[in-house]
Formats: structure tokens, sequence, C-alpha cells
């Protein structure tokens, strides 16, 4: 009993560290084991049992393991199956009596998943049935009575990028003519965005510039190639607007931009004279689209001298052939031909600013020009109501003072001149605008009306190179002007350098209006020794005050600097160019009217005398360039700052006469 108990224990550990060779073993045997095992206790062996599963087995701590210290198992080469010393392991037996004649052991008893096959015939996979893929008809298809649609075609695999180069090739064609590249839709949207906004004062949803001539252009190839080089010219690429264009656009640069401008520009003129030079008959079809695209070019070619500043006189050339051409054939389309007339007309008024009968040209401004239809509705000021036609009588006027001047006429200003000033003021006092109370067009009106006044009133004032006599509608008897001493005085220094500066000015070639003056004035501040007396009641007051102080002028050392202001300097000139200047101010820098504001600028500019007047209308011309953007506003400073010069030298002939000033400076340009 006490070697059965001794052996126990041993027995009951061998079991429990090989429990699971035990449970093989005791699972694979195939005979009846019973005889061998009847004479085991089973009572020890389920007492030992139980006493060897309380020994609690002792796992390794975190703390106790290095990690250093583990190294990778070998890997075995022995298949999984096999056992070292050529043991295999054992199937699990089979329920029920064995097979006489055994099944082949299969090697992967793992179940690969097969996935669907996609070469059945057309019909079966739309019934999605299996297909035995018999060929040329499937057999499952002829079983259930279906007809068989046959099978797809074989494709042999393809990368992405051999995909891509297989791809048929499509052409997209532009929906405008002449609008293909990215650089055109950059012009076509600016355009349509700003640059047909600030050419009228309409608004954008009635626009003559998108209404009638955008429609022509989509019939006519050249006139869209010349909208769109007008449209590119007006680009600044220095401001934050263009430069905000491109960085929206990455795929092209300013040089790219630049060249596409160039090739719309040569593009539109070689379109225009091939039309030109083939005769067309009226009874074609195409006439009246030709025709009006002819207009329309020249209109772009206009506003493109326009935005580009150009100052060489390009656009009197176009203003010259439209006048010619509408003569000969006027557009049959009454609302695009009071379009065009009241367009080009406000034009060739502007012109007549700058027209200068040196530079043998004809003048194009005709003072009995009359519409050969009602313009209506107005998009412009001047034209349709009749008021321009003041202005080029005004340079009729200025033009023949012009005449005088240079021949020593005396008076500069004839009684013809003087009776045609008088009804030119009348008929201004008596215009009044057509808009409704309220439009900013109202103020615009009244604006034009003062300018003109402006204009009226400093041409027919100029100064005079003959002080000793009066041209004036009010001159005084010639025996008034016996009282007036005839020694002179001796000049102060400042005078003779304001006579000299005069006197040696390249506008006056030789002639010398102040070489015959004889009166000095005490009162320098308002006075100027190259003056006439057409426009101071008070003129021989001064000069017996200027007699009397004679005595203590000689005593003084130095004198004050020379007069800034000219000798026919008046308060009327003076309240009249104020109140100009505040219905300039009045208006906001985003108002439609601001292009109608650039004429105004330029005559009221050339009668500011005060630096203060100055500041303002340098503040207007910069208005106008902002929402315009037209670089012509650029040159008319440049004009303004040349004259105002002038004032401050005294140079008061030269100021009256500011269009051979700008001849002189080489600058011809629409002011418009």
């Amino acid at each position: 009993m006490d070697n059965g108990s001794s052996t126990l224990p041993m027995m009951n550990h061998h079991c429990s560290s090989s429990s699971s060779s035990c449970v093989d073993s005791w699972n694979a045997g195939y005979g009846n084991q019973d005889e061998g095992e009847e004479d085991s206790p089973w009572e020890q062996w389920e007492h030992g049992s139980d006493e060897a599963l309380a020994i609690p087995k002792l796992e390794p701590l975190d703390d106790d393991m290095n990690l250093e210290d583990v190294t990778a198992a070998p890997q075995s080469q022995t298949p999984p199956n096999e056992l070292p010393g050529g043991a295999q392991i054992k199937q699990k037996r089979p329920r029920g009596r064995p097979r006489k004649h055994p099944l082949t052991p299969i090697v992967n008893a793992n179940k690969v998943t097969k996935g669907r096959s996609k070469t059945g015939c057309i019909t079966c996979r739309k019934r999605k049935k299996k297909c035995d893929e018999a060929k040329p008809r499937c057999m499952n298809c002829e079983k259930n009575a279906v007809v068989c649609e046959g099978y797809h075609e074989k494709q042999v695999w393809k990368t992405e990028r051999q995909r891509w180069e297989n791809l048929p090739i499509i052409t997209m064609q532009p929906i405008f003519h002449g609008v293909e590249t990215a650089e055109d839709k950059i012009f076509w949207k600016h355009y349509v965005n700003h640059f047909s906004n600030v050419l009228t004062v309409e608004g954008e949803a009635k626009n003559a510039f998108k209404d009638i001539i955008l429609q022509l252009a989509n019939r006519h190839q050249g006139l869209m190639h010349s909208i769109l080089a007008a449209s590119s010219k007006h680009i600044d690429w220095d401001t934050p607007y263009g430069m905000k264009i491109l960085q929206s656009n990455p795929s092209t640069t300013k040089e790219a931009l630049q060249q596409r401008s160039e090739y719309h520009h040569d593009e539109g003129m070689r379109r225009m004279y091939a039309e030109m030079s083939q005769e067309m008959d009226k009874n074609d079809p195409e006439y009246k689209t030709v025709l009006a695209a002819r207009y329309g070019q020249m209109m772009c070619l206009l506003l493109q001298t326009r935005a580009e500043g150009n100052p060489r006189g390009d656009h009197r050339v176009h203003l010259q052939a439209y006048k010619q051409l509408v003569q000969h054939s006027p557009p049959e389309d009454s609302n695009f031909l009071t379009f065009i007339t009241e367009f080009f007309q406000y034009h060739i008024y502007a012109d007549d600013l700058f027209w200068y009968p040196e530079k043998r040209t004809e003048r194009l401004a005709s003072e009995d020009w009359e519409p050969s239809a009602p313009i209506h509705p107005p998009r412009l000021l001047g034209v349709a109501d009749g008021l321009f036609r003041h202005l080029s009588e005004i340079t009729s006027i200025r033009n023949a003072i012009r005449v005088n001047m240079a021949g020593a006429v005396d008076p500069l200003v004839d009684y013809t001149s003087l009776y045609k000033a008088a009804e030119i003021d009348a008929a201004i006092r008596e215009w009044t605008p057509r808009w409704p109370s309220g439009d900013s067009r109202d103020r615009v009106g009244l604006l034009y009306k003062q300018m003109l006044w402006v204009y009226l009133f400093r041409t027919i004032y100029p100064p005079s190179a003959l002080p000793g006599r009066r041209s004036t509608i009010g001159s005084l008897p010639t025996a008034m002007f016996s009282s007036i001493p005839t020694n002179p005085h001796p000049r102060r220094a400042s005078m003779a350098a304001a006579i000299g500066t005069t006197a040696g000015s390249p506008l006056m070639g030789a002639v010398n209006p102040f070489s015959r003056s004889k009166t000095t004035h005490s009162c320098p501040s308002t006075r100027h020794p190259s003056r006439t007396s057409s426009m101071h009641e008070g003129d021989l007051q001064a000069n017996a005050a200027s007699a009397s102080a004679s005595e203590s002028q000689r005593q003084r050392p130095s004198s004050p600097p020379p007069a800034r202001r000219p000798a026919q300097d008046d308060k009327r000139i003076t309240l009249a160019v104020d109140e100009s200047l505040g219905l300039l101010e009045s208006f906001k820098p985003s108002d439609p009217s601001q292009t109608l504001l650039l004429i105004p600028c330029l005559v009221i500019g050339t009668a500011c005398f005060e630096p203060d007047q100055r500041y303002r209308i340098r503040a207007a011309v910069r208005a106008v360039r902002g929402y315009t953007g037209l670089k012509n506003c650029d040159r008319v400073l440049e004009l303004l700052e040349e004259v105002w010069a002038l004032m401050d030298q005294g140079d008061w002939v030269a100021v009256w006469d500011w269009q051979r000033v700008a001849r002189r400076m080489g600058l011809d340009f629409p002011c418009t």
C-alpha cells in the first residue's frame, strides 16, 4: 500500500505536466485499451489529480524579464504535420465504422475562396446564373430556352496611362469668335464687367456697348478682335486690379497677355483693311453687318487711343474716317445710327478744344451741325441738347483772337467777336438740362453750363499787346487817357524779371506784348505789368495812385515777389471756378457721371490761379482716372501742371493760349 501510494504522485505529476500528450494518446488509440487500464486505482487517481491541480504555476513577472536577453526562435524547417524522430500526428478518428476503401486524403484542407468568373455569356451574367461558357452558345441558355447573346470581346488589361493614351481626342470649339485662349477670356470678361460700364452713364442693365456692339461682334469676327484689343489696352497690369487678374489666372503671364493683345489689334486691322478693299453690293445680305462692324471697329480704335492716353493725335484719323463714311454710307439701323452719331460727335466737339490752325489739318467740328435723326434716348451730354455747339462757336472766336494777336491787330477782340460772344452768353444762360431732377446727370448739365461760361469769359479777355488802347464793349473815350502820366517810371526788379520771362517765351516768338507797356503799379499782389483794362473799371484810379507813390518806390531797397494772378483777374471768374469745383466734388468716386467730367476738369483747370483751386482740380482728375481707368486723364494733368507753372512765371499770354502749350508739349489727345 505504501509502495502504491509512493508511486502515485509521480504518475500524477507526469500526467499533469504532459496533459496534452496524454489526451492525444488517449484519443488516438484505435484498439480497446481497457485491459491495460483496468488495474488503475481510479479513486487514488482522482484524489491525486485534485492535489496536483492545487499547485499554482508561477509565471515570470515583467520586472524579472530583460528584453535584451530575448532572442528570436529559430525557424523550424520541419513541416507542421511531422514531429522529430519520424513520429507523425495521428488524425482524429472519424465517427462510425472505418471505410473499407478509404478516400484519398486531401492535402490542403483549407477552402480557397474563388472569385466569380466574368467570362460567362452576356445572358447568364444578366440573369445571374452560372454559365458553362460553352462556345459559340451557352448550353445553359439552351436548356432554359433562353436566347444566348454571346460573349464580350476579350480585353487585354492596360495601365492607367495606356488607357488615357487610347482615349479619343475631342476639340472644344470656342463659343464666341476670337475668344479662344485663356488670355482672350480675360479680355472678354474685362470688357463685359468693367470696360463697357465706364464708357457711358447708362446702367449695367441697359448699356449700348453690350446690347448693340457685343451682339454685332458675335456676327463679325473682325469686330470681336477690335473689342478684345481695346479691352486689353484698358487693363493696367501695375494696379491692384491688374495684379489680381494675374493672381487669379496663374496659367498665363503678363508677357503672354501683351502678346495676345497685339495679336488681336493686328488681326482686327487686317480684317478691316481686307473688307475695305473689297466692294460689296448693297443688296448683299452681309452688307449691313459688314458696314455696322466697320463703324464698330472705328469706335474701338478711338476707345483704344483714350485707354492708352495716345498723345500723337491718332484719334483724329478715326474721327475723319467716320465723317467720310457716314456721309456716303450711313447705317440703316436707326438705333445703331443714333448711338454712333452721338458717340462720335461728342468726341468731335471735344477735339475742337485741341485743334490748332497751324497743324494744317481739317477742323472736324462745325457750328451748324445738326443730327440727321433725333437722338433718343441721349446717352451723353452736349450733343442731343445742342450745348456743345456753343463750345465750337467759342473756339471759333478764340481762333480769330489768336490770329489778331499774331498780327498785332488792334483791337484784339473786334466788334464781330464781341457781338457773337454776347449771343453765346445769352444762349448758355437760357440752356437747361433735360435730365430729371435729382439725377446726377442733371448736376453734370449745370457743370457743363458753368464750364462754357468760363471758357467764353477767358476767351474774350486775352492779355493785350497794346495796353494803351481799349478793346471791349464798354471801351472808354480816348480823351480820358490824356490825364495818365506818360513818363515811364523805373521798373522794379520783379517786374523786369516777369517781362523778360514773357518776352523770351518760345510760345510768343518775336512778338513781345509787353514791350510798349509804360505803366507800373503800387500793388503787385493784385496787378501785373502785362495787363489790359478791359475788365477793370478802376484802372484810372490805380494809375493815379501809382504816380503819387513813385517817390516812395524809389526809396525801397527791394520789392515783393511778382504777381501770381493775371491782369484779367476778376471776382466773377473766381466765383465761377469755385462753384464749378464744388460741383465736381459733389460726385462720388463711383458715380457713372465721372465719365463725363474730364472736359470740365480741363477747362476749369486752365482758370485755377490759386494753389487751393489747383489742389481740388487735381483731386477731381484723379477721381475720373480712378473710375474710368483711362490714361488720357494723365495727359490732362500733364498739361494743367505746365499751364500752372506758366502762371507762376507770369507768362499770361501762354496761359491764355494753352492750346499752343499743348502743341509745344506734343500733347494731342481726346480729352473725353
